[in-house]
């Protein structure tokens, strides 16, 4: 049997001169667990909890049964804020984080999408830390122990309860919000961000329309493909990678056609995402940042339209780079000697098939646009990452055939 063929496991890759590998945060996973949410949290050290979600998931009922689960724990729910937009902001996180303060909290839950836990995430940091949530961007760079050599200081526990399928933020040490004076989006990573508890119960994305589970779940396999073939690659998510593909091959489809009705697909569907999520990501996230920033292009459709495009290109940028989508063409069963076309036009079919927009032109992103696009994308830092090395003029050229 060929190693790397559908039915043999992908060769390795030899060993690293180094990697670092981090996965902090507690998982529960399964059916009818938002009643034990205080139970859980109170396991972190919670107390007096702040709720951090959004106007819609508040109209569903879904907060009150978390509050019901937080009252079961025996813990107190200080204060609610549900004014997070679809795309946050830094001043979204700073008018958090005031809140919190006011309400006398101790700890935060999120209940909702990305921008969300991206919300909580950075609000948390600066309720702990002080200053405000532009002064946050970077890696690896918030305060810590014997003049900044030593372990990272803490921040107040934070939970995640998902309510989509896509973004894995309930397990990453990151987040992404934008500072809409500058209109760009920044970036901040460090391990005191990774949530203490997530929970994953298939019940928080029932009423999820399609076109979101669809979008988010095309941001999750966005995650998976980019950070197997990322510059930044590691054997540890290279098998998260791999498992999560897998799931999102044999569910996302049916999570967003059959929607309430399949529970088990919509559950496997969490349990993907916060397989694939991980910052070694490509040009993918580099593109579709400024795309959100500059254009409100919702982030899970900017990865859909710009995926197939950044396939293409990488593939052909040498054998060892091919190779790796071979890997993950294996899973989709593709198997074209010219990866890059046939994995890139699956991907088109796919999000296709899954009624999503393929074009920027769709969405609102006009040609005068790319030369702000391709200095944001030139700027991000998961371009450093990318296989293939990127210039202003590829990521031009790929914005264009987007387009």
């Amino acid at each position: 049997m060929e190693a790397g063929s559908a039915l043999g496991p992908a060769p390795l890759r030899g060993f690293k001169d180094f990697y670092q590998y981090a996965g902090t945060t507690r998982v529960i996973a399964g059916r009818d667990l938002l009643s034990s949410t205080g139970f859980e949290f109170q396991k972190e050290g919670a107390r007096r909890i702040f709720i951090v979600t959004d106007e819609v998931i508040r109209g569903t009922g879904l907060v009150e049964r978390v509050e019901a689960g937080v009252a079961d724990g025996g813990l107190e729910v200080a204060g609610i804020f549900d004014k997070v937009p679809q795309d946050s902001s830094t001043h979204v996180c700073d008018d958090c984080a005031a809140a919190a303060k006011e309400a006398g909290a101790d700890s935060f839950l999120a209940v909702g999408g990305g921008s969300v836990m991206d919300t909580a995430k950075v609000a948390d940091a600066v309720f702990t830390h002080g200053g405000d949530a532009r002064e946050q961007e970077g890696f690896y760079l918030m305060p810590r122990d014997d003049d900044g050599m030593g372990r990272p200081l803490d921040i107040a526990p934070l939970a995640c309860i998902p309510t989509t399928a896509g973004t894995g933020s309930e397990v990453s040490m990151a987040a992404v919000i934008k500072d809409p004076d500058e209109k760009v989006k920044i970036e901040i990573a460090d391990f005191p961000l990774f949530p203490r508890l997530a929970i994953l119960d298939p019940d928080t994305t029932r009423t999820l329309p399609p076109k979101i589970a669809a979008a988010t779940g095309m941001d999750a396999m966005t995650h998976a493909i980019e950070g197997y073939v990322s510059t930044d690659w590691s054997p540890h998510q290279d098998a998260r990678s791999l498992q999560a593909l897998r799931m999102i091959r044999d569910n996302l489809e049916r999570a967003v056609q059959r929607g309430e009705e399949d529970e088990e697909a919509r559950g496997n569907m969490l349990i993907a995402a916060n397989l694939a999520i991980t910052i070694a990501l490509g040009s993918v996230h580099a593109m579709s940042h400024p795309a959100g920033a500059h254009f409100g292009v919702p982030h899970g459709v900017a990865n859909a339209i710009h995926l197939p495009h950044v396939i293409r290109h990488n593939a052909a940028g040498g054998d060892d780079i091919a190779v790796r989508y071979r890997h993950i063409g294996d899973v989709f069963d593709v198997s074209e000697r010219e990866i890059g076309d046939a994995l890139a036009a699956y991907v088109t079919h796919l999000v296709e098939r899954l009624g999503l927009p393929t074009r920027l032109s769709q969405v609102g992103v006009p040609e005068d646009g790319i030369p702000a696009l391709v200095e944001g994308a030139m700027g991000d830092g998961t371009t450093l990452l990318n296989p293939r090395e990127m210039a202003e003029e590829d990521y031009a050229e790929l914005y264009r055939a987007a387009l």
